[in-house]
């Protein structure tokens, strides 16, 4: 990936880090997952994504006017330029297909939108 300071092809994802998802550019701050690349399985993963879009859906299948989720964005700023590079931690990346893949997320997304009837309209 492409470093944001110095605009080489030197960005990779650090072996442990948090990632922190948004729902319509809405979070709560249990939002988001810890992961450790080098110790944590894939089914690990899923697991821990489940939980957090769980978690997200059942808070908000209480709201009595739910509007439909069209956006669901996981990013992290736990990434390293191998230039050293200073990155700021404004700096989100989308981490959809280095941690787990977009099959997985609508997989989990569609699963408990039913579960918890929340409406789900992703844009593609």
């Amino acid at each position: 990936m492409y470093c944001p300071v110095c605009f080489n092809d030197t960005l990779k994802i650090s072996s442990s880090g948090v990632v922190k998802f948004t729902f319509n550019a809405k979070s709560k701050p249990t939002s988001q997952f810890y992961y450790n690349l080098t110790q944590d399985r894939d089914i690990d993963i899923i697991k821990k994504l489940e939980d957090v879009i769980k978690d997200y859906f059942v808070y908000y299948s209480g709201f009595q006017n739910k509007d439909t989720i069209k956006e669901v964005t996981a990013y992290s700023i736990d990434f390293k330029c191998s230039n050293r590079c200073v990155i700021n931690v404004n700096n989100r990346v989308n981490v959809v297909g280095l941690i787990f893949s977009k099959v997985e997320l609508e997989t989990a997304l569609e699963k408990f939108a039913t579960k918890y009837q929340i409406p789900l309209k992703l844009t593609k």
